[in-house]
């Protein structure tokens, strides 16, 4: 279905716990309320989770990039690239 939202829960295979789309709210019948509100609370914030850290990764990556472009004239002797190398290292700790 386009545009709709799923949440799945359980093991192999996998069972579905809500549907979300234009035509409204679906919730597996058989499966109870808190249970499925803990799976569905779950695979929220695993999703929040992977976010945050790719928006991590991008800043950090955009803040190396403005220090590549850097000339090599910052003060100290210190070059650009060299701002960059550590930043990027920040994210390999």
């Amino acid at each position: 279905m386009k545009n709709t939202i799923r949440f799945w829960g359980g093991q192999e295979p996998a069972t579905e716990v809500l549907r979300l789309s234009r035509d409204g709210i679906w919730a597996n019948p058989d499966i109870a309320v808190d249970d499925a509100a803990t799976l569905v609370l779950a695979a929220i914030d695993s999703n929040i989770k992977v976010l945050v850290q790719k928006a991590i990764e991008a800043e950090r990556e955009a803040c190396a990039r403005l220090c590549d472009d850097l000339d090599d004239d910052i003060p100290d002797g210190l070059a650009g690239w060299q701002f960059a190398e550590a930043i990027r290292a920040r994210g390999e700790k």
